[in-house]
């Protein structure tokens, strides 16, 4: 795929999308690292590096997991620690609130 010129905007935090032919072209997939290497001439090379060949290169395969299978995969105490770091959170964001208040 060479010589096509695809345009895209860069957004507000610097992020654009990669078009999904190159992506498709190039094997991309989510999860992947790319370098960027700026030239003199105001170009950049974006590569797709490898830390290590000890990881073999798969599709990550997303599991639409709610949060009631996260909770119930949890062990006894696990799920004792969620519950303890949840009722402080809310205990002190009723807290902050009522301070606000006075």
């Amino acid at each position: 795929m060479t010589g096509d010129i695809i345009f895209r905007f860069l957004g507000k935090y610097g992020k654009t999308t990669i078009p999904k032919k190159i992506r498709d072209s190039l094997e991309l997939q989510r999860g992947d690292i790319l370098s960027f290497e700026e030239l003199d001439d105001d170009s950049i090379i974006i590569r797709r590096e490898s830390i290590c060949n000890c990881i073999p290169r798969t599709p990550i395969k997303e599991k639409k997991e709610t949060l009631l299978d996260f909770l119930n995969s949890l062990s006894p105490e696990q799920k004792a620690a969620a519950l303890v770091h949840l009722s402080m959170q809310v205990a002190n964001q009723q807290g902050s609130n009522e301070n606000v208040n006075i």
